[in-house]
């Protein structure tokens, strides 16, 4: 399977949430690595992708911050308790629920994963942190396409040792905000990645 590896300059960014940019949810604290994984289509990819790489870098427990569609909210629900997973909601309306869900084992990714890469091509915000729950709703003041707009926002902190993983737009990436020496070189990242990837370094001006 064939990826691109591409640290993002800082210009590409902000702690501001940014509709339609990266990253579409707020930040607290400083990533020393921030990169993107990309070329690839989620719904298409080896199902053993992710899996493998959230089991090379000792992931677990995983925990997922999603946006739930109102139409999917009661077969999500069924989805975790049938497989033993634990959610909480951190917002919701009558069209969006944002839910942390926490993954402890392969097992439980397997079953549950396949719809948050539903959720994540639907380009509706599932971003995930490994061994730490770090997330949040709160009212915050976004930029890009909704810029000025003030509304409830997924926060993400950013702690010392954190590495937080964000599904990009329509599924064609997968951006990674990290203070793991685990991402510091492109050579490292290479190295946490699943034997079948056969990876190449992308520069972004």
């Amino acid at each position: 399977m064939d990826v691109g590896i591409a640290y993002l300059p800082k210009h590409y960014f902000s702690n501001k949430p940014d509709a339609g940019g990266h990253f579409p949810f707020a930040i607290e604290g400083t990533a020393s690595y921030v990169f993107d994984i990309h070329d690839f289509y989620l719904p298409e990819c080896d199902e053993n992708f992710v899996l493998l790489w959230m089991k090379n870098i000792k992931a677990y427990p995983i925990y997922f911050c999603s946006e739930i569609l109102s139409s999917w909210k009661e077969e999500y629900e069924k989805d975790c308790e049938e497989a033993n997973v634990y959610y909480k909601y951190l917002f919701q309306s009558p069209q969006l629920t944002v839910a942390v869900t926490e993954i402890q084992n392969e097992k439980q990714f397997q079953e549950i994963f396949p719809w948050f890469i539903t959720m994540g091509t639907s380009n509706e915000i599932v971003v995930w942190s490994a061994n730490k729950d770090v997330f949040s709703v709160e009212q915050r003041e976004w930029t890009g396409n909704w810029d000025g707009k003030i509304t409830e926002t997924i926060v993400v902190k950013v702690e010392p040792d954190a590495s937080i993983f964000w599904i990009g737009y329509d599924g064609t990436s997968i951006a990674v905000l990290s203070n793991n020496p685990q991402f510091s070189t492109y050579e490292n990242i290479c190295g946490t990645l699943p034997d079948f990837i056969n990876p190449t370094q992308w520069e972004l001006e």
